[in-house]
């Protein structure tokens, strides 16, 4: 028999799937806070690969004299992503009140079709087509639990927070466009959310997306990005509220984006972040103005591992019915691995 259940914080809902596993309520939004880590641990690359300094003057004058050979390099198809990454999160529900605190780690694995891009007149084209598979895991540290209500026996029952571990199983595929500084993004995802307990599916989502950046060299060591970020949800809700369709979370997003990037060293670069998020769904009456901050401390280990730290606040405002404003704070790091053939 299905068991239906509320978790009461000032309006945050979930619910219990067969199996008693719980569903967060925002699990949504803990992918798209992972893809904004990742698109800043792209542009760090970026910076790395081209504007690495000299260690000290002469560096690459002291071999003696040299020749120009032109050597044509391999292209690669196959590129291959695994990610661990852990943090502390001081609001693990997204409450405006009662706050829930947890530790997280988010383990992801991910491979493409992804050859070395073509030169097309002035610019470069970047196909891509891949699988991602996302494993979030809570409260491994700890053993705090949640008041839940089971509207089933009407009664309340506490459960551990990681009873609302959950995965998520994503294919995709994009476009990429650079020419001089300008990069030009088109590309699809179909996502499934699922419970970690009997991997039954609880949400689902297909999103075409596009961006647009604009990359600022300042000095030899500074840059800046400029971008805007637009997608389309459409959702699929397992047990949605009474009075709700399974759409209900469908929605647009559009998001303005600054990075700036700072190369301490050769094998550190810091990166201050803002983005500001307008967040129209199309089905219920709701609009969402996040912004958030962050600062990530990328370190380049090898060629392919790298680390990073950071920290990152968010600041909602919504007028949605089953959603409420909620200010969160993020800290921990993360170690990658990235490797193509």
């Amino acid at each position: 028999m299905r068991t239906l259940i509320m978790f009461l914080t000032a309006g945050a809902v979930a619910f219990i799937l067969p199996a008693a596993r719980a569903q967060l309520p925002n699990a949504s939004q803990q992918i798209q806070s992972f893809e904004q880590h990742n698109q800043l641990e792209q542009s760090a690359q970026s910076l790395l690969v081209t504007n690495i300094p000299s260690l000290y003057e002469s560096e690459t004058s002291d071999v003696g004299p040299q020749s120009v050979v032109q050597i044509k390099p391999r292209r690669t198809w196959i590129e291959a992503y695994g990610d661990e990454q852990y943090f502390y999160t001081d609001n693990m529900f997204l409450a405006d009140h009662n706050k829930q605190g947890a530790d997280v780690l988010v383990s992801t694995v991910q491979a493409a079709l992804a050859p070395t891009p073509f030169q097309i007149g002035n610019g470069q084209l970047a196909p891509r087509v891949g699988y991602q598979q996302q494993w979030f895991n809570y409260d491994l540290a700890r053993s705090d639990t949640a008041e839940v209500f089971n509207l089933n026996t009407g009664t309340f029952q506490t459960v551990g927070l990681d009873t609302f571990d959950f995965n998520a199983s994503t294919v995709f595929g994009d476009l990429t466009w650079r020419q001089n500084n300008w990069v030009l993004t088109l590309g699809t995802d179909f996502r499934r959310l699922l419970d970690s307990g009997s991997y039954a599916e609880f949400y689902r989502e297909y999103v075409p997306r596009w961006s647009i950046m604009r990359e600022l060299p300042l000095t030899k060591t500074t840059g800046l990005s400029l971008g805007y970020e637009g997608d389309y949800r459409a959702t699929e809700t397992q047990n949605p509220p009474t009075g709700f369709g399974e759409n209900y979370n469908d929605r647009t997003d559009h998001s303005l984006v600054i990075v700036g990037s700072w190369q301490l060293c050769r094998y550190a670069v810091l990166q201050p972040f803002y983005q500001f998020e307008y967040s129209h769904y199309t089905v219920v009456r709701r609009d969402d103005f996040l912004n958030s901050f962050g600062l990530t401390l990328y370190c380049p280990l090898t060629k392919n591992v790298a680390l990073r730290a950071f920290v990152g606040y968010d600041d909602l405002n919504t007028d949605g019915f089953f959603a409420q404003d909620y200010q969160q704070l993020n800290a921990g790091g993360g170690l990658n691995l990235f490797i193509r053939f």
